[in-house]
């Protein structure tokens, strides 16, 4: 199962072209929602007649020790939720289904072997960086060319110090199943669903996109050092442009729309429904999926719904 990991933990991939799949998926691994005030954002989303709350939070899918404690305003409105919505709980998934999966949307057709969707110069740039993640390359050479560009990229990210084990998601999903204090676990997308999310390329498409990691990969600790520098400064005009203008100004507006707006779509129906449960959650989900104008929050505004900025001394 080490090898699904990348996928399941990003929010969202990119088109071959332009920005480049390694920045993107940097961007994404490490990404948080961050406010003027130097500090992760908490949204509030309310319905204005029965006074159902959920609250937004956005996640940092690798993460550093240095990341937490996490501000008492986030974990107070976590405390007082009755549920945690995440994307998905890897934990949660049967191994043999995830097999099942991962053969169908993320191995090459039988006999297929990797080197043989690359142009020579591509594959012995891949035998090079497979070499220096300490990847041998022979665990990768039944794979789609998408899959191993998400490996890579994963395997980039902990080497610069980042790990899922920081991650904000996983964070709150492990105080949700503490077992003085547990509270139900929604999840908004399965996990085939996020393996198919590059699955669609042509073959051609995903060897460019494998072939685009390799060239960026080496940017890998100055991309994460400009993240961090934005997230600590509180700019979410910068990382919102960091998302957005990877898609939308090179001709990639087609996966924008499969990988952000289909599915914030899908999260929105099943958080409208809790809303009208009126059950209070907690919703930790990426942050590309709630700044923008596709973007969680701006939906809820478009439904009518009261959205406000938690302040770190705001009242409950």
């Amino acid at each position: 199962m080490r090898q699904s990991n990348g996928i399941a933990l990003l929010a969202a991939g990119r088109n071959i072209c332009g920005f480049g799949l390694a920045r993107l998926l940097l961007v994404l691994c490490c990404l948080a929602c961050v406010s003027a005030h130097a500090e992760p954002s908490l949204w509030s989303v309310e319905d204005p007649k029965t006074k159902a709350r959920l609250y937004l939070f956005g996640s940092i899918h690798f993460g550093v020790e240095t990341l937490y404690p996490l501000p008492k305003h986030v974990t107070r409105a976590f405390s007082q939720s009755d549920a945690l919505a995440v994307e998905l709980d890897l934990s949660s998934i049967d191994s043999s289904e995830a097999s099942k999966v991962l053969h169908s949307v993320g191995r090459l057709p039988d006999g297929g072997r990797i080197r043989d969707q690359l142009t020579e110069n591509a594959w012995q740039s891949l035998n090079r960086v497979a070499r220096s993640l300490e990847l041998p390359v022979e665990s990768l050479e039944r794979f789609q060319p998408w899959l191993i560009a998400v490996q890579l990229t994963a395997a980039q990210v902990r080497r610069s110090g980042f790990s899922e084990g920081y991650g904000v998601d996983r964070y709150f999903l492990t105080l949700a199943k503490h077992p003085l204090a547990p509270k139900p676990i929604i999840q908004l997308e399965t996990f085939e669903q996020q393996m198919s999310l590059f699955g669609g390329l042509s073959p051609a498409q995903q060897a460019l996109f494998l072939e685009q990691t390799l060239l960026e990969l080496e940017f890998a600790e100055n991309m994460l050092g400009s993240i961090i520098e934005a997230w600590n400064a509180g700019d979410e005009i910068e990382l919102e442009t960091l998302i957005t203008d990877a898609f939308l100004t090179d001709g990639s507006e087609q996966l924008y729309e499969r990988i952000f707006v289909q599915r914030n779509q899908r999260m929105e129906i099943r958080l409208v429904q809790s809303l009208e449960e009126q059950e209070t959650l907690f919703v930790v989900v990426g942050a590309g999926h709630i700044i923008g104008p596709d973007g969680l929050k701006q939906r809820f505004v478009d439904r009518g719904y009261i959205v406000e900025q938690v302040e770190s001394d705001g009242l409950f």
